[in-house]
C-alpha cells in the first residue's frame, strides 16, 4: 500500500502542529527562568532548525543564553558587539515583527567588526507580552532564511514564550501577602535608613615608607664621572669621612700645567726685575708679567677648590642611603644630581602617599596606624605632622599629597626604608557619606555641583 504526495503532505503539518502544541505545553510548565529560557534556546529547534540560537533580553540590554553552552560572557568581544546592535534594532520598526539581520544592513562600524563574527544571518523572533512590549528577542542562526509558513508557526510559538515570561516574573500575589511583604520592605527601609545615619569616623589606607627626618643629600658639586665608591648601601659612616670620588684626571692634569705656568712666569718675572737695574725698557715688562703671575695663581686656586669638589664627603655621621655601587660607577654627573642621602637611623617619620580621590578631613595631628608589609598584624600609632598643599606625581603616573607622621612611641622594628600601608583618620561622619563618598564625588563632578 503506498501514500499520496497529498497524505504525506497531511501527517507532515499534522506532525508540524502536534510539535508546536507540545513546545506550548512545555514552556507553560517551566518552573523558573532557567528552564523556560533552556526549552526557548535548545527545544525551538523542534520546530525549525537552526545552527546557533542566542537569547538576548530587553531589561537587561545583554545576551543571557545560547544554545550548546552553560554562560554566556557579556563581556566578550561578541557579546558586546551584538549588545550594542540588538539594542539599537530594539528601538526601531523592525523590533516587532520576525525579520533577518544582515552584516550588510549595519552600520560601516558594526558590519566590519560584525563580519569578523558570523557569515550567515541571524534571525530576530520578537519575544512580547500581551500588550506587544518587548521582552526580549530570540536569534536563529541559519544559512538560509524562513519561509512563510515558518514565521506563522513561530509567531504562535512566541507568544507562548512571551506568556509564559509574565507567568514567570509577573505573576500576583494573595492581597495578604502583599501587605505583609509590604510591612517588611518598610521594616527593612528603616532599618537600612537607621543603620546608614549611624556615625562612624572615616578612615582611608594608603601606602607609606619609614624615611629619614632631616637628611643630608649629597649632590655633585660639579660635573664628572664617578670613578668610585667607597661605602656600600646602608653602611655606618662618620662626619667628614670620604664616600665617593669623581674622575679627576683631567683636572690633575690641568693643575699640573697651571704649576708649570705659574713658575714659569715667575721666573720670568725675576729675570725681568734684575734685569730693569741695567735696562730701562725691560722695566716696562715687569707690570704684564705680574698680571700672569697673578692669573696663574688664581688658575692654580680654582683648580684645587676643583679637585677638592671631586671628593664626597659625609657632613656627618649616619647611614649612607643610595642604590646599587654598580649603577654608579662610570655614569657622568650634572651638577646638582644627588648621588646619596646621609641619614641618622635614629631620626625617623612616616611618609604617607594619600592619592587624590582619598583625600578626607585630615589635619595635623590626625591618628594614624601604620602597618608593616613585613609584621602587619602589629599596627603601630603615629600622629600626622604636616601635610603638603599641593599634590606631586607619583611613579605610576598619579598624583597624590605627601603627608609626614611621627611615631608616637619608639619601637625596635622601625628601620628606614621599610614600606607598608597607613590608614589615616579623619572627622565623624554618617555611615551612609562614609560608604557612597567616592560614588557622591564622581556624581557631583558630573553634575557640575
Amino acid at each position: 500500500m503506498t501514500i499520496s504526495l497529498k497524505d504525506q503532505k497531511a501527517v507532515t503539518v499534522e506532525e508540524t502542529l502536534l510539535t508546536l502544541v507540545q513546545l506550548e505545553q512545555k514552556i507553560r510548565g517551566a518552573e523558573n527562568l532557567q528552564e523556560w529560557q533552556f526549552i526557548c534556546l535548545n527545544d525551538t529547534q523542534l520546530l525549525v532548525p537552526f545552527q546557533q540560537s542566542l537569547l538576548w533580553m530587553f531589561g537587561s540590554k545583554k545576551v543571557e543564553g545560547a544554545s550548546g553552552l552553560v554562560d554566556v560572557d557579556s563581556n566578550a568581544p561578541f557579546c558586546s558587539w551584538l549588545n550594542r546592535v540588538l539594542s539599537g534594532i530594539a528601538k526601531t520598526e523592525k523590533a516587532d515583527r520576525i525579520h533577518a539581520i544582515e552584516v550588510a544592513d549595519l552600520s560601516p562600524e558594526d558590519a566590519k567588526q560584525g563580519s569578523e563574527y558570523f557569515s550567515t544571518r541571524f534571525i530576530w523572533l520578537p519575544i512580547k507580552s500581551a500588550k506587544g512590549d518587548l521582552i526580549g528577542a530570540l536569534l536563529l542562526s541559519r544559512s538560509t532564511p524562513l519561509n512563510l509558513r515558518d514565521k506563522k508557526l513561530l509567531g504562535f510559538l512566541l507568544e507562548a514564550y512571551g506568556h509564559a515570561w509574565i507567568g514567570l516574573t509577573g505573576a500576583k500575589k494573595p492581597k495578604g501577602q502583599r501587605k505583609k511583604s509590604a510591612l517588611w520592605w518598610l521594616l527593612g527601609l528603616l532599618a537600612t535608613i537607621g543603620v546608614l545615619s549611624l556615625p562612624v569616623q572615616q578612615s582611608v589606607i594608603a601606602p607609606a615608607d619609614i624615611v629619614p627626618q632631616q637628611p643630608s643629600v649629597l649632590r655633585a658639586p660639579i660635573e664628572g664621572v664617578i670613578s668610585e665608591l667607597l661605602v656600600k648601601p646602608n653602611e655606618q659612616v662618620k662626619q667628614g669621612q670620604l664616600v665617593a670620588k669623581l674622575n679627576a684626571q683631567a683636572l690633575t692634569q690641568e693643575l699640573e700645567s697651571a704649576h708649570q705656568t705659574y713658575v714659569i712666569t715667575g721666573a720670568e718675572l725675576r729675570m725681568a726685575q734684575q734685569q730693569s737695574f741695567i735696562d730701562e725698557q725691560r722695566k716696562a715688562t715687569l707690570a704684564i708679567l705680574e698680571g700672569k703671575l697673578l692669573q696663574a695663581k688664581s688658575d692654580m686656586n680654582y683648580l684645587q677648590d676643583q679637585l677638592r669638589r671631586t671628593e664626597f664627603r659625609a657632613p656627618h655621621s649616619g647611614v649612607a642611603i643610595f642604590d646599587d655601587a654598580g649603577d654608579w660607577l662610570g655614569k657622568p654627573m650634572t651638577l646638582g644630581e644627588p648621588l646619596m642621602t646621609i641619614a641618622n637611623p635614629d631620626e625617623i617619620e612616616l611618609e604617607v602617599r594619600l592619592p587624590l580621590e582619598d583625600v578626607i578631613g585630615i589635619t595635623a595631628g590626625s591618628s594614624v596606624k601604620y602597618f608593616l608589609d613585613s609584621n602587619p598584624s602589629a599596627p603601630i600609632k603615629a600622629q600626622v605632622q604636616s601635610i603638603d598643599y599641593q599634590a606631586r606625581p607619583t611613579q605610576d603616573g598619579q598624583y597624590a599629597l605627601h603627608l609626614t607622621a611621627v611615631f608616637v612611641n619608639d619601637n625596635a622594628t622601625l628601620r628606614l626604608g621599610k614600606k607598608g600601608l597607613a590608614k589615616l583618620y579623619g572627622e565623624q561622619t554618617s555611615l551612609f557619606y562614609y560608604v557612597f563618598r567616592k560614588p557622591l564625588t564622581k556624581l557631583r563632578i558630573w553634575l557640575s555641583w
